[in-house]
């Protein structure tokens, strides 16, 4: 193991960090893989056991880690229920993180607002995701999201199969999301949330307004959703 990249003027366990990243981002460290020891890693780059030390405290900080007790460190699979519900703050009667059962429309490539491109830290005229996402639990809807995902530069205009394969992979094969800021407020439903949510009119819905940021405080997501949580969910602030 090397590290892959020259240092820089960032303090050295953080650029160790940044490299370690690099490798989950890549999938050189694979969801679910146990990676070497500290000491074996520190020997391999020539740096102390202090800095290796610091790099994996920041990963295991930003759950990108878990040290498990007589077993060693693991890569943490994204694709898990666990994770895939980390960032929503709706939760079931029992208290466990809900994510829903996930249905998607139409997928485009478009170019941003002004306000979409501001929360997304691109120009107006970087190309970005676009489609809705519905979520559901217990064969009920309780989430109706417009959603806006930064996608790498392409050569080439996309196809509908690739869309809607980045619009379920997200951010995963791309970069690592590891928190969120989010606006809480309410409003009254619309014509068409009442025929989704099948309401009576002037229900009070639940609005989120969400941004996803990276390791490095990349913006990587943006969604807008309205929420009925009925009887059986609710919404708690981390």
């Amino acid at each position: 193991m090397s590290l892959t990249k020259p240092f820089n003027t960032r303090p050295l366990y953080q650029q160790v960090a940044d490299e370690f990243v690099s490798r989950i981002v890549s999938r050189t460290w694979a969801p679910g893989q146990l990676i070497e020891n500290e000491a074996e890693i520190a020997r391999s780059l020539g740096i102390s056991l202090g800095t290796v030390r610091k790099a994996f405290d920041i990963l295991t900080e930003n759950k990108l880690l878990e040290r498990h007790q007589g077993r060693g460190t693991v890569v943490v699979d994204f694709e898990s229920e666990k994770m895939r519900s980390r960032f929503s703050n709706i939760s079931d009667k029992e208290g466990q993180r809900v994510s829903g059962e996930i249905t998607h429309g139409t997928v485009e490539i478009v170019l941003p607002s002004a306000d979409v491109a501001a929360r997304l830290q691109v120009s107006e005229q970087t190309p970005v995701l676009a489609f809705e996402r519905r979520r559901a639990h217990s064969g009920r809807l309780f989430m109706v999201e417009d959603v806006f995902l930064r996608v790498a530069p392409t050569a080439g205009p996309l196809s509908a199969a690739e869309c809607e394969r980045l619009a379920r992979a997200r951010w995963s094969r791309q970069d690592i999301a590891t928190y969120k800021i989010e606006k809480v407020g309410c409003a009254l439903s619309t014509g068409a949330d009442r025929d989704a949510f099948g309401l009576a009119a002037d229900t009070a819905l639940l609005t989120l307004e969400r941004v996803v940021y990276s390791y490095q405080s990349r913006a990587l997501e943006l969604r807008f959703a309205r929420c009925h949580l009925g009887d059986d969910l609710h919404y708690s602030a981390d």
